[in-house]
C-alpha cells in the first residue's frame, strides 16, 4: 500500500478575468475549485496508474470538508484528521498577463490533533507501504514532525520517500529517509554553492549526499530533466520535447509515477521511465493530472533514459 502525507492541504480557487484592473473592482468570469495539495496530487496521479493510495493528512472547516467531498467522489481512499482550525484556501487569478496567487498561511494544528496522525502511522504502516511525505507544514507542526512520521515508518520497515522544500528538509535528513526528491538549486544551496551546476557536480554532490542521508536521491535540473542517484550509478532521464501546458503539479505526477515503479518491482531504470511518462503526461494536461494509465503509456517509448 502506498500512503501519501500532506499536512496543509488547500483548497485551491482559480479565478478567471480579461484584465485585472489594480485598485478597481474586478469581476471574475468564472471560478474553478480543486483540492489541493502535494501529497493529494500524489494519490490522485498513483489512481489514474491504475494503483491505490490512502491520502492522510489534516482537514478542518468548510474548506476540508469540500476537499473531503472531493476525495470521495475521486474515489480516492483516505484518512484525513479532522481539526479545528479552518483548511487554507489559495487563490489562483488567470488574466491575459497570465496568473497572480493569493495564497493563505493555513491553520494551527493542535498537538492532540498531531498525534492522531502520528498513532494513525504507527498503526497502518509496515514492510509492505510506501510512505509519500510531500509539501509544507502548517503552524502548530514542530520543524521535527517530518522527522517524527520518518522515524515511525523506518521503525516499521517502510520505503519513505521525501519531497519538499529545503526549509523543512534539512531537519528530517537526520531520520534518514531512502529516498528524497530535490532541485539542482538547492543541491547547490546545501553545499554552499551559488551557481548553477554542471552534471559532474551533481554526480559528486549527489553521492556524497546519499552517503551521509539516503539511498536513493532524485535530482531536478532546471529545465534538463532528472537525475536519479544511487551508490552504484547515476541515470539520467531526459526531458521531452513539448509545450508545458501546466508545470503546477507536474512534480507530483513524477512522484507518483516513481513509487508505482517501486510497488510494482521495476527496475531503477523503468522506475525513472515510469515517472518521467507521468510526467510528461500531467504536462500536457491543464489542470496537471493524467486522467489514464493510457496517457501516460504513450509516453513511455519516448522517454529516454541515460547512464553516466
Amino acid at each position: 500500500m502506498i500512503y501519501t502525507c500532506t499536512l496543509n492541504p488547500a483548497l485551491d480557487k482559480m479565478g478567471y478575468v480579461d484584465k485585472i484592473q489594480l485598485n478597481q473592482l474586478n469581476r471574475l468570469t468564472h471560478i474553478e475549485s480543486d483540492a489541493g495539495g502535494k501529497g493529494i496530487n500524489v494519490s490522485r496521479d498513483i489512481k489514474a496508474l491504475n494503483h491505490k493510495s490512502v491520502a492522510v493528512g489534516f482537514l478542518g472547516g468548510s474548506a476540508g470538508t469540500f476537499i473531503e467531498m472531493l476525495l470521495r467522489r475521486e474515489d480516492i481512499d483516505h484518512n484525513m484528521i479532522e481539526i479545528l482550525g479552518n483548511t487554507r484556501t489559495n487563490l489562483k487569478v488567470f488574466d491575459e498577463n497570465g496568473v497572480s496567487e493569493f495564497n493563505e498561511e493555513g491553520p494551527f494544528v493542535l498537538n492532540d490533533e498531531l498525534e492522531a496522525l502520528l498513532d494513525f502511522f504507527r498503526s497502518h504502516l509496515d514492510e509492505r507501504c510506501i510512505l509519500v511525505i510531500s509539501g509544507s507544514m502548517p503552524k502548530g507542526c514542530g520543524m521535527d514532525t517530518y522527522k517524527r512520521i520518518i522515524e515511525i515508518a523506518k521503525e516499521n520497515e517502510s520505503l519513505v520517500f521525501l519531497d519538499t522544500s529545503m526549509k523543512y528538509l534539512m531537519p528530517s535528513l537526520e531520520a534518514h529517509p531512502d529516498i528524497v526528491k530535490i532541485t539542482s538549486t538547492d543541491l547547490a544551496k546545501i553545499n554552499h554553492i551559488d551557481a548553477r551546476l554542471s552534471e559532474e557536480e551533481i554526480a559528486s554532490m549527489g553521492r556524497e549526499f546519499i552517503r551521509q542521508h539516503c539511498e536513493m536521491l532524485c535530482v531536478s535540473h532546471d529545465h534538463q530533466g532528472v537525475y536519479l542517484i544511487t551508490k552504484s550509478k547515476m541515470l539520467h532521464c531526459t526531458p521531452m520535447n513539448l509545450e508545458i501546458k501546466s508545470k503546477v503539479g507536474v512534480g507530483d505526477a513524477f512522484v507518483a509515477g516513481f513509487v508505482v515503479g517501486l510497488e510494482n518491482g521495476l527496475r531503477d531504470e523503468e522506475v525513472l521511465r515510469l515517472a518521467g511518462a507521468s510526467y510528461a503526461a500531467a504536462s500536457q494536461r491543464s489542470n496537471a493530472h493524467p486522467k489514464s494509465y493510457e496517457e501516460v503509456r504513450a509516453y513511455l517509448d519516448q522517454i529516454v533514459i541515460e547512464r553516466k
